[in-house]
């Protein structure tokens, strides 16, 4: 037998989840790599290659806001607004996080660069988990 007609998708909705493929995956490799690339040593110093590879982190970043910026162009009203409550709730992580680094900065404990990093995953993180418990219900 055939998928049910639950699991079917219209031919506009498998080609949005393509290009949605098509806009992360490199990207997201890319942040891979250059993870990789990072423990060789090539990142933090004032060197101009050192500089170079530290920015190259910005790539990937940028390439993913403009990943997340075609998603919202290529979303339907009512997948639009579950995407941007989502972005709503991991950016108020953020804030509340980035806040908290400073509070802890100005009592002198943890790494700054680490607790930043941290709060950048758990933001990211935080807008998954919002982006999955949402878009089941639109299903």
């Amino acid at each position: 037998m055939g998928k049910s007609s639950e699991n079917r998708q219209s031919r506009s909705d498998t080609v949005r989840t393509r290009a949605w493929f098509l806009d992360w995956l490199p990207a997201v490799i890319a942040l891979g790599l250059l993870s990789v690339i990072s423990e060789l040593g090539l990142f933090g110093s004032a060197d101009s290659a050192k500089l170079f590879w530290s920015l190259l982190n910005l790539v990937p970043g940028l390439w993913i806001v403009g990943a997340v910026i075609r998603s919202l162009r290529r979303a339907d009203e009512y997948q639009r607004r579950c995407q941007l409550e989502a972005l709503a709730i991991g950016f108020g992580v953020l804030i509340m996080a980035i806040y908290t680094v400073g509070l802890l900065q100005a009592a002198g404990v943890g790494d700054l660069r680490q607790l930043v990093q941290i709060s950048f995953l758990a933001s990211i993180l935080v807008w998954i988990a919002a982006l999955l418990f949402k878009t089941p219900r639109t299903r």
